[in-house]
C-alpha cells in the first residue's frame, strides 16, 4: 500500500478591530479574532489616543499560512495600532506555496490613525506574498509605515531564495491615489537599488494639506546619516523610504517616527 504523504498543518488567521468616538471618546467599537492572531489593548500613555497590539500566537508564519487584518476608524476617532514584536517569516519547504498577508485600513471621515507594526523578517528560503490596502476619507488622516528586513543577518544568513511579494495601495474617496510593488525572488536585488542593504522601511502619510508633512519629513530625513533615505510627494501621498541595515534602519525609522510624531513609539517597540 502507497502512503500519501502527509499534510502540514497551516494557519488561516484573521483579525478585525474597529475603533468609534461615543461620548467624546474614542472607544472599542467591534472586535473579531481567529487563530493564530490576536489582538491585546494596553493601557495607552497619559493623553494618548486607545492602542491595539496586534500579535501572532504561533510566533511566525510559513508557507500555506494565510493571515488577514483588518483595522477600521469610525468618523472623528484616533487610534494607534502595532504589532507585539517582528513578524518572522519562515523558511518555505521546497516546492511549497506562498504564505500572505493582507492588511486593510480604512479611515471614515475625519478619522486618525497611526498603522505602526514592527519589521517583517523574511527568512532565507521564505516565500511571502503582502498586500496592504488603506482606503481614507477627506478629512482623515493616516500615518502608516512598514519595514521588511531580507536574511537574518545577525546569523549570517542572506537571502539567497525565495520571495517576497509586498504591495501598497492608497485610495481617497475611493479613489486610488498611490500603488507600489516591491518584488524580490531569489538573490537580493543589489542592481535594484539596494546594494549591501538588507531592510527597507516605507513610511506613508495621506492628509488633506500633505505639505507639512512633506516639508518636515524631508528635514528630519536630511538629519540621517547611516542609512540612505529621501522622501516624496505623489498625488497627495507622502511617502518616504529608508533603505540600510537592518539594525541601522529600525533606529532610524524610531528616529524619524519619534520626531515626526513628536511622542515616543508604543512601548512595544522599546521592550
Amino acid at each position: 500500500m502507497t502512503r500519501s504523504p502527509s499534510r502540514l498543518q497551516r494557519a488561516s488567521g484573521a483579525c478585525r478591530v474597529a475603533f468609534d468616538l461615543r461620548q467624546g471618546r474614542t472607544r472599542l467599537g467591534d472586535l473579531y479574532q481567529r487563530d493564530p492572531c490576536r489582538v491585546l489593548f494596553p493601557a495607552p500613555e497619559p493623553g494618548e489616543p486607545p492602542l491595539a497590539v496586534l500579535l501572532t500566537t504561533s510566533g511566525g508564519v510559513t508557507d500555506g499560512d494565510s493571515l488577514e487584518i483588518a483595522v477600521e476608524i469610525g468618523p472623528k476617532a484616533g487610534a494607534v495600532a502595532t504589532t507585539q514584536a517582528a513578524e518572522k517569516v519562515y523558511r518555505a519547504a521546497r516546492g511549497s506555496e506562498h504564505c500572505s498577508i493582507t492588511v486593510a485600513l480604512r479611515l471614515a471621515e475625519s478619522a486618525a490613525l497611526d498603522w505602526l507594526p514592527q519589521e517583517t523578517i523574511v527568512f532565507q528560503g521564505a516565500r511571502l506574498k503582502r498586500c496592504t490596502i488603506a482606503d481614507v476619507e477627506p478629512g482623515a488622516a493616516l500615518l502608516a509605515c512598514e519595514m521588511v528586513v531580507l536574511g537574518r543577518a545577525a546569523s549570517g544568513e542572506r537571502f539567497q531564495s525565495g520571495l517576497l511579494l509586498d504591495s501598497w495601495s492608497v485610495r481617497r474617496s475611493g479613489r486610488l491615489l498611490w500603488t507600489d510593488a516591491l518584488k524580490v525572488q531569489g538573490e537580493t536585488p543589489d542592481g535594484a537599488g539596494f546594494g549591501k542593504a538588507n531592510a527597507l522601511c516605507t513610511v506613508i502619510g495621506v492628509w488633506d494639506e500633505p505639505q507639512r508633512g512633506f516639508e518636515l519629513a524631508r528635514a528630519l530625513l536630511a538629519e540621517v546619516v547611516e542609512v540612505r533615505a529621501g522622501v516624496t510627494l505623489v498625488n497627495g501621498v507622502m511617502v518616504a523610504r529608508l533603505l540600510g541595515e537592518a539594525t541601522a534602519v529600525r533606529a532610524a525609522a524610531i528616529g524619524f517616527l519619534t520626531a515626526f510624531r513628536k511622542r515616543r513609539l508604543p512601548r512595544v517597540w522599546h521592550v
